[in-house]
């Protein structure tokens, strides 16, 4: 399968691109990118774009998306990577990959978020051109940016937009659903390990006696900053304000899958099940490796990985 990478080139002012154009007739099937229906096998040919949005904060929001290269329009999902995670985490970029090939195009934003757009700083190894900081209203306003330009530069069909989340991601993702963010009706949804109630964090940060620790600090100090995560009073008012697992039934009945590893010590069992257990018409399904909460995705090679990647995309082209 034959696949065209289209990057943009970057400007001091978000979403200014000199082959964004270019891009957008590739994704519509024209320029010369060559048939726009499928191949003897099935697939699609695919286009991507990396690009720059501006947030309301003046701070820019890196993404990729990945679409199929076809004539009519096509559904959209949007992908969510946890906290501490990046634009490529949990095989996102290959996922993405995947679901484009087989006529669903796909968007992911990178949650830290960056004090420029010229690429060179913002995406230093170093991070040192991020903020480094993550709240929830930040990466639902990241998620819509990033929809809202597939939609304006795509042929995306809006009344055939998925979500997809893993981790803290996978709490985005249920808020998204739940809540209509942007006033897009998500038609469907699937997690990996969502950390979408109440315990999720304090179990990560190592029980209820750290967790209160950490916001007695906060309070004291105005930002507490534990490993790589840097918490707010704002953090903590989200964190307990969007608590997804208590307002699945705001999603219907329309379809959700779950996954979750036996031995993850990350996101727990019970966690991810308790998200599951919000939803009325869920699939749930479980794996057992010592990868934990990394799911084998990173695997080069991983039957587990395989089997998780081809199920999302079967069930996103069954439900989209």
């Amino acid at each position: 399968m034959m696949k065209r990478k289209c990057t943009s080139q970057y400007q001091k002012a978000a979403a200014v691109f000199i082959t964004a154009a270019l891009c957008i007739a590739f994704a519509l099937g024209m320029a010369g990118c060559g048939s726009d229906s499928a191949s003897s096998d099935g697939t699609y040919d695919t286009v991507s774009e990396d690009f720059f949005l501006m947030n309301e904060d003046g701070t820019y929001t890196y993404g990729e998306i990945v679409a199929p290269v076809m004539e009519e329009s096509f559904p959209l999902v949007s992908i969510s990577h946890g906290i501490y995670g990046t634009i490529n985490s949990g095989g996102a970029k290959q996922l993405s990959e995947m679901l484009a090939s087989h006529g669903i195009a796909a968007v992911r934003v990178d949650f830290n978020r960056c004090l420029t757009s010229d690429p060179e700083e913002a995406l230093a190894k170093d991070k040192s051109g991020r903020t480094n900081e993550y709240t929830l209203s930040d990466m639902l306003e990241s998620n819509q940016l990033a929809i809202e330009y597939a939609l304006n530069n795509y042929n995306i069909d809006e009344d055939r937009i998925g979500v997809y989340g893993r981790s803290f991601g996978g709490r985005v993702a249920m808020i998204m659903g739940n809540d209509s963010i942007g006033g897009i009706d998500y038609k469907a949804m699937a997690l990996i390990a969502p950390a979408g109630n109440e315990y999720a964090l304090i179990h990560y940060v190592g029980g209820q006696d750290e967790w209160d620790r950490i916001r007695a600090a906060v309070e004291k100090d105005g930002s507490f900053k534990r490993g790589k995560l840097i918490f707010t009073a704002k953090w903590f008012d989200e964190y307990y304000e969007m608590n997804p697992a208590l307002t699945g039934e705001k999603f219907g009945d329309k379809p959700v899958m779950v996954y979750y590893n036996t031995k993850d010590t990350v996101v727990e069992p019970k966690t991810s099940l308790d998200c599951a257990h919000a939803y009325s018409n869920v699939a749930i399904y479980e794996v057992t490796t010592d990868d934990g909460h990394g799911y084998e995705m990173s695997y080069e090679q991983s039957e587990i990985k395989d089997e998780i990647m081809n199920r999302v995309v079967t069930f996103f082209e069954k439900n989209l």
